[in-house]
């Protein structure tokens, strides 16, 4: 690794020795932890950018492209596909480091983004979004490790969730956009959408494609923006010291070796000590996921075609909810850091699952607003508390590879096969009803996470592997 890829910080704080260790981490936030959440908290940010564009513009997309409402379902179960896959992206992190792959899967995004707007079928549609779920979800991974690596103990949950919340706060953006893109039969345009257009027009002319005016390609041009931070983010984020200290204890390798030795790292989560964590995190994921995939997937739709709600009343709850969906993450990281891990976790998973049954039970506007705001918030505080505990549970030279596997491989099982299940209950069901069915997930999350998850509550990296090592010891 260059010298100019190593921080300051990260060299006075690395002893490279055949034993690296660590000094004392500081105690209290400096202007670098300050800077690097802004940073990454860009990289996050598309997390919820991009999945809100997925939602919103279902009804447009399927329009444009002649998908029913059966084959969304197995399209969007399909894109999921590309967040499973993204466990590869994290492996590479333990060996090739964060920063880089941060960088690599900020580059990907951007340009599968832009090569979704030119989908002309609906198979180029799923396999650009496909790949650029692979790449999102990556880089949303590797900005939480970058964080909990780098942040003091006593405020890392707190950072973790200001990084969910920029998620957040991507969706909020995208519902504020959306009716400037997604404009309805007649409407006058304006000077975002007519820009967007006209990029539109002139790369369809380069490549040579049909022109045909659909105003959710505009949308998915936006998401190529980050391909212009991609200096910003290589030479403002460093690598992470405690990466650093790992890496330099390591001999060269060629490439087969580097492979062999990654496949070895991942069969170690397999082992007792290990095994344990990844029950509970993975399982905690899906029984989140066994509810959010659906809703998500078809939320919009519910509101559009039961509710009748237009596309600008859409995007105006989203945003609402997605606002106060932002303090759920920043109330979730004071009370991680607070009142600890499992009260959080465990307390917001059971009353999200209320709150998405009335979600889906409502038919009026002034309700939707109200669950949707109910939802969105307590699924947030959940959801940060989880994302800490996916991030701090393995060592450092494991961590990416435990975070990948946990979170975007096991942990993302129902969120790949429910929306095909839901696709299929719907005929017979209802979108409702069927939603409902797989509202007990996040209530058999709240009880693995009382039963089996730890408590990690102001201990340092370090000192949470020395705590479950000796509870394994003892079991």
């Amino acid at each position: 690794m260059a010298d100019s890829g190593i921080a300051r910080w990260g060299r006075a704080h690395v002893v490279e020795h055949k034993n690296p260790t660590l000094a004392p981490e500081p105690e209290r936030l400096g202007a670098y932890h300050v800077v690097l959440l802004l940073l990454l908290g860009i990289a996050t940010l598309y997390e919820g950018f991009d999945a809100s564009m997925l939602t919103l513009a279902s009804v447009d997309v399927r329009a444009t492209l002649g998908i029913d409402l059966d084959d969304w379902g197995t399209i969007y179960a399909i894109t999921r596909a590309g967040m499973v896959a993204s466990f590869f992206f994290l492996m590479g992190a333990d060996h090739f480091g964060r920063r880089n792959l941060l960088v690599l899967t900020v580059g990907g995004f951007s340009l599968a983004s832009l090569a979704t707007a030119f989908a002309q079928t609906a198979w180029e549609f799923t396999l650009w979004q496909t790949i650029a779920r692979l790449f999102l979800t990556a880089q949303y991974g590797l900005a939480i490790i970058i964080a909990g690596e780098e942040l003091p103990s006593r405020y890392r949950g707190t950072g973790i969730t200001v990084l969910t919340a920029f998620a957040t706060v991507g969706t909020v953006a995208m519902a504020k956009a959306s009716p400037f893109f997604l404009l309805l039969e007649g409407a006058v345009g304006n000077p975002a959408h007519d820009f967007a257009m006209r990029l539109v027009a002139l790369g369809a002319a380069q490549l040579a494609l049909p022109y045909d005016a659909a105003h959710w390609r505009g949308l998915y041009l936006i998401g190529a923006l980050p391909f212009f931070l991609l200096p910003v983010l290589y030479f403002g984020v460093r690598e992470t010291a405690r990466f650093t200290a790992v890496a330099s204890s390591r001999a060269a390798m060629t490439l087969g070796q580097t492979l062999a030795h990654q496949v070895k790292e991942a069969k170690r989560l397999f082992e007792p000590q290990y095994l344990p964590r990844v029950n509970i995190v993975s399982l905690l994921w899906n029984c989140v996921y066994l509810v959010i995939a659906p809703s998500v997937a078809y939320w919009a739709i519910y509101a559009r075609e039961d509710v009748g709600m237009t596309p600008a009343e859409v995007g105006d709850v989203v945003m609402w909810a997605y606002i106060a969906g932002a303090f759920g993450h920043l109330l979730a990281g004071q009370l991680i850091d607070r009142l600890g891990r499992k009260i959080t976790c465990a307390a917001f998973y059971a009353i999200a699952a209320v709150a998405i049954v009335g979600l889906f039970h409502t038919q009026t506007v002034p309700g939707q607003y109200f669950w949707h705001i109910a939802t969105v918030f307590f699924f947030n505080c959940a959801i940060g508390a989880t994302h800490v505990y996916a991030s701090e549970l393995f060592p450092t030279d494991l961590r990416a590879t435990g975070y990948g596997w946990t979170t975007n491989l096991f942990g993302r099982v129902s969120e790949v096969l429910v929306p095909l299940m839901i696709a299929a209950l719907i005929p017979v069901m209802g979108i409702s009803w069927a939603i409902t069915l797989v509202a007990i997930g996040p209530i058999l999350g709240a009880l693995l996470v009382i039963k089996y998850a730890p408590e990690t509550k102001g201990l340092s990296l370090e000192e949470i592997q020395e705590v479950l090592g000796r509870k394994t010891e003892r079991a």
